[in-house]
């Protein structure tokens, strides 16, 4: 008998997701019904797929194209998932998501688990992907010692090219890139907290490289603290976690974020916002061009020859080009702004790059082991982000249904019944680690 899958959501990251699952579907046992409030491009790729076009905020209309499903895949923004995970524990259907499990969800542990279904988070690439290398490398890794220092960083880039300074453009959720960071960041680094607030995120840059790979920047990302139980590494000295770009990126994005730019909260006072330039400077409201230029120079530390004032520059913020958005939101505005410039075209090529770093101690020897992953998409529809995100997911779909596991309640992927085979295919679908082993001389 076949089981019904249920994709809510077509986005950027859904194209491998729905291939993997629609090419494997008979050897699966599996039905695919994809719903979204908007007509994917890629939809008549493939055959036996029921599409349907509905408002995805309608709970109503949700729980009645849901309730025949084995497991539902919420691919909506985060936001919604609690109403999701809310009518799937109700309604007994199983559910995933690549999102972060929060305090809120993890609520409905006790009504999954009450009727025998489960909801597995955090099971895409970051987070997901980065959760099931690295405990499979700290399981390891405590076979053989002492873990003394964990580091993990992942980054959606594009490849470099001349056209686009930043080496950035939209490979998933706009609004969440505009937004990132909002929460600040908190990590540990020689057995001291380090809380990092919202406007120095993008000045406390670390420099990331493997080997021969490119050089990157990375910058810490949300709460590392509370994966030392979760990782079980309560005696690590340091535990951080973070994003990836490309050098200059994290520079030029400082100056959006302390100008306001990426505001999504506040309501922009200024009602004569007409230019791109008008919008640079709503804060400031300096009288010219060159006392902004001249502002920026000297207070990010900018030099009008870097490569962070051609970012700036690239993006027109200087110009006087015509506002089209009426909105009162910053962040809605920068939107605008973004939304040609870092859309993918067809002949872009994206990159995911994920890297871990171990301190351990071994037979009173201090040892760091690095993991070093880098894939390239296709073009702009069968993206990298798109296959790290959508094959961990469609993977731990076909493990589940193909050996019968049975779950109860809200799971992340940390246990190795689920990370070492979902590791395994996915090394049979190009998604592979690199490993390095040194020896240092002492720690910290």
């Amino acid at each position: 008998m076949t089981k019904t899958i249920t994709i809510l959501g077509a986005g950027k990251s859904s194209y491998n997701l729905v291939s993997y699952l629609s090419k494997n579907q008979e050897r699966i046992g599996i039905d695919i019904k994809v719903i979204s409030n908007q007509t994917p491009k890629y939809i008549n790729d493939f055959q036996k797929i029921d599409f349907q076009k509905i408002d995805i905020n309608d709970n109503s209309q949700i729980s009645k194209q849901i309730k025949s499903s084995f497991i539902v895949v919420s691919l909506l923004p985060p936001k919604l998932h609690y109403q999701i995970a809310l009518i799937c524990s109700s309604q007994k259907i199983n559910m995933i998501t690549a999102s972060y499990l929060d305090e809120k969800i993890k609520s409905l542990e006790k009504k999954f688990k009450k009727n025998n279904c489960f909801l597995f988070m955090e099971i895409g690439l970051d987070p997901g992907l980065d959760h099931l290398s690295a405990k499979k490398d700290i399981d390891d890794l405590n076979k053989k010692g002492k873990i003394l220092g964990f580091e993990s960083y992942t980054g959606g880039l594009i490849k470099k090219n001349k056209e686009n300074p930043w080496g950035y453009k939209f490979t998933w959720n706009p609004m969440n890139v505009i937004t990132a960071g909002v929460d600040g960041a908190k990590y540990l680094d020689d057995g001291k907290i380090i809380d990092v607030p919202y406007d120095k995120i993008f000045s406390s840059v670390k420099n990331i490289k493997f080997k021969n790979s490119d050089l990157y920047e990375g910058y810490p990302n949300r709460d590392s603290l509370k994966y030392r139980s979760l990782y079980k590494l309560e005696n690590v000295k340091t535990l951080k976690r973070g994003t990836l770009r490309h050098p200059g990126f994290c520079k030029s994005w400082n100056v959006l974020v302390n100008l306001g730019l990426t505001d999504d909260i506040n309501t922009i006072k200024n009602p004569k916002l007409e230019t791109y330039f008008d919008f640079f400077n709503y804060k400031l409201n300096l009288s010219d061009l060159k006392k902004l230029k001249k502002y920026i120079k000297k207070n990010f530390l900018i030099k009008s020859d870097s490569k962070e004032f051609k970012n700036l520059k690239w993006l027109g913020l200087f110009s006087n080009y015509k506002l089209l958005n009426r909105s009162k939101k910053a962040s809605h505005l920068l939107m605008e702004i973004l939304k040609n410039r870092w859309k993918l075209k067809k002949d872009d090529i994206d990159i995911v790059v994920m890297y871990h770093s171990f301190i351990y101690k071994e037979n009173n020897h201090f040892k760091r082991k690095e993991s070093f992953m880098k894939i390239e998409g296709k073009n702009n529809l069968e993206t990298a982000m798109s296959k790290t995100v959508g094959l961990p997911i469609a993977l731990l779909i076909e493990l589940i249904i193909k050996k019968n596991l049975e779950f109860k309640g809200v799971f992340l992927p940390f246990d190795e019944i689920i990370y070492n085979p979902l590791l395994s295919k996915l090394e049979d679908n190009g998604i592979t680690f690199n490993h390095s082993t040194s020896n240092i001389q002492k720690y910290p």
